[in-house]
């Protein structure tokens, strides 16, 4: 009998730890789950996750984390892949909140290496770790310093780049609402990355997008407004709106 129950504890453990395998159907399951709208625990109740439109993660094949701080799981993605995100399992608050405490200490030990990039203060930046619901652009841009890491964030039609090494690989971050992201990865001579940068809109500081009107020529101010989707033409009178109206309509944008 002590010996059937032992099988039979044997065949459970087994079964438990089938999730964690890197098997050929697992990786399929992780895969499917950047595809649709997924669920995450929180306080051991099953909570559902923000939804993202399917149509446009599949097209996009960006990865979506579960997660409501999603923008810091994609930087987790980024730095240690989306197995080993996986291989958390259950994500908890707790869970999350003790990784970045991790990064808070890191932060601590190389200051230096951030105050040069001016995204935020150090005490904003432990701040954003250790009390926010969810980090901000800034927090992750100064994490991608300490992890050496080249991300280009695009929300609203426009980028940011922040190239940190030579490396072939650049990780591309959409803002797709407010507060919900989606990641992936291109190599810098892919023909999507050269797409993406001639179609949007280059934010070389994130303090203040926009020059003064008289740094930009016209033709400069119709370009980014085509990219930002701006109407350039007066409808009433069929011409091209003034240097002045087009300058206008590009800082409301922002």
């Amino acid at each position: 009998m002590q010996s059937l129950n032992n099988d039979f504890l044997s065949c459970d453990v087994i079964n438990t730890l089938q999730d964690y395998v890197l098997s050929e159907e697992n990786m399929i399951k992780i895969n499917a789950r950047g595809r649709g709208v997924a669920t995450f625990k929180r306080n051991n109740k099953e909570t559902p996750a923000i939804k993202v439109q399917p149509d446009a993660q599949h097209k996009n094949h960006f990865f979506f984390p579960r997660q409501n701080d999603s923008l810091f799981w994609c930087f987790y993605v980024m730095k240690n892949d989306i197995v080993n995100y996986e291989m958390l399992g259950k994500i908890t608050p707790i869970v999350e909140k003790k990784i970045k405490i991790e990064y808070v200490e890191k932060i601590r030990k190389r200051k230096a290496e951030i105050k040069p990039y001016k995204f935020a203060s150090i005490s904003n930046i432990e701040n954003q770790l250790a009390n926010e619901p969810n980090i901000n652009l800034k927090t992750l841009l100064s994490l991608c310093v300490i992890e050496n890491l080249n991300v280009l964030f695009i929300n609203n039609k426009t980028y940011y780049e922040l190239l940190m090494n030579d490396e072939p690989d650049i990780h591309i971050i959409n803002s797709f609402n407010s507060n919900y992201f989606g990641y992936k990865t291109l190599k810098r001579d892919h023909s999507e990355l050269d797409n993406v940068k001639s179609s949007l809109f280059k934010i070389d500081n994130i303090d203040k997008p926009i020059k003064s009107m008289s740094y930009y020529k016209v033709s400069e101010l119709l370009d980014f407004c085509t990219k930002l989707a701006i109407e350039t033409t007066n409808k009433e009178t069929g011409k091209t709106k003034s240097k002045k109206e087009l300058y206008e309509l590009f800082i409301q944008h922002f």
